[in-house]
């Protein structure tokens, strides 16, 4: 049994808006507030591995006590550090209505709350509790509704690329977007950096903790994984030491974007099968194969028939 059918993340704020947005922030003393001892062990020391298995964990995105407003029930999407605290991105799951303050006033002990304090402070905690279950049982949702969100947890994809020019940077932003919208999630540094942020930090951990790193191979990728430069060049050298441990992994995709009949590619990657994206024209097509790889499935092969009839003997 996963920790995301025993354990579930809450999430307050003060902020009347916090979760009518996409993401929220918030300081790092304030992670693991009133979460048990053991649970913390759980996820400490913090590492990439540890905010994956935060992000796999239903979540109840509540207010403070006097905000007066209804919490929601989704997931957590992406984690990053910054200066001050850590950014969030999140998703409402839009099939589980908003729980109105006065009825999860009911369920504080249940939901492993402390009354007195816990929803008077921002803060986030991770508590062993069986979110599903206490909501179905105080008849805020139906039974089973809270399934897909546990237990579907689409892939994650990281998008490694070369800022070529202004348009090749928007190309890749509309393939996150189409990627999307085939319930694959995606880090991508347009989205999920900011200004001051460490950029080596979030690459480490785009390619070692994402299911999938897709890489975008332009001629000018391919010519800084050549020569080890720039961000290019530190995101192959995590993904050589990844080859390095795990030699058949398909975990790495390149995809081709170049104009030419001879696409030059990266050599530790020569003998896989690359997607080829040069033609525009068949764009959409190339994105629905790259998803399909993305969630792993495999077409459909015919039904075996019988072998054919022996031949008669020899007389």
């Amino acid at each position: 049994m996963g920790l995301e059918t025993t354990h579930y993340n809450l999430l307050v704020s003060a902020n009347h808006e916090a979760w009518d947005g996409l993401s929220w922030s918030m300081g790092k003393d304030r992670l693991f507030e009133y979460t048990n001892d053991i649970v913390k062990s759980r996820f400490t020391p913090l590492s990439d591995a540890s905010f994956s298995q935060l992000q796999s964990l239903p979540t109840l995105f509540a207010y403070e006590r006097h905000c007066g407003k209804a919490a929601r029930v989704g997931r957590i999407t992406g984690i990053t550090h910054r200066n001050d605290g850590y950014g969030i991105s999140f998703e409402l799951d839009p099939r589980i209505p908003p729980i109105p303050m006065d009825r999860l006033e009911q369920l504080l002990y249940a939901l492993d709350i402390d009354a007195r304090y816990e929803m008077n402070r921002t803060h986030w905690a991770v508590k062993n509790v069986a979110l599903p279950r206490v909501l179905e049982q105080g008849g805020l949702i139906p039974a089973g509704a809270m399934a897909p969100l546990v237990a579907a947890r689409p892939p994650t994809v990281f998008l490694s690329y070369s800022h070529d020019t202004p348009a090749h940077k928007a190309w890749v932003a509309q393939l996150a977007i189409h990627l999307r919208e085939y319930a694959v999630e995606v880090l991508l540094d347009q989205w999920h950096v900011n200004p001051g942020e460490d950029l080596e930090a979030f690459m480490r951990r785009g390619v070692t903790t994402s299911d999938r790193v897709v890489m975008v191979c332009t001629e000018t990728y391919v010519r800084k994984v050549l020569d080890g430069r720039g961000g290019v060049g530190f995101e192959h050298t995590l993904v050589m030491g990844q080859l390095m441990q795990q030699l058949g992994t398909d975990k790495f995709v390149p995809i081709i974007r170049q104009p030419g009949l001879q696409p030059i590619q990266i050599p530790a990657l020569s003998t896989r099968l690359y997607i080829d994206f040069s033609q525009d024209l068949v764009y959409r097509e190339k994105v629905e194969e790259l998803a399909r790889t993305v969630h792993g499935q495999r077409p459909v092969l015919p039904p075996l028939g019988r072998p054919p009839v022996p031949p008669p003997p020899l007389r």
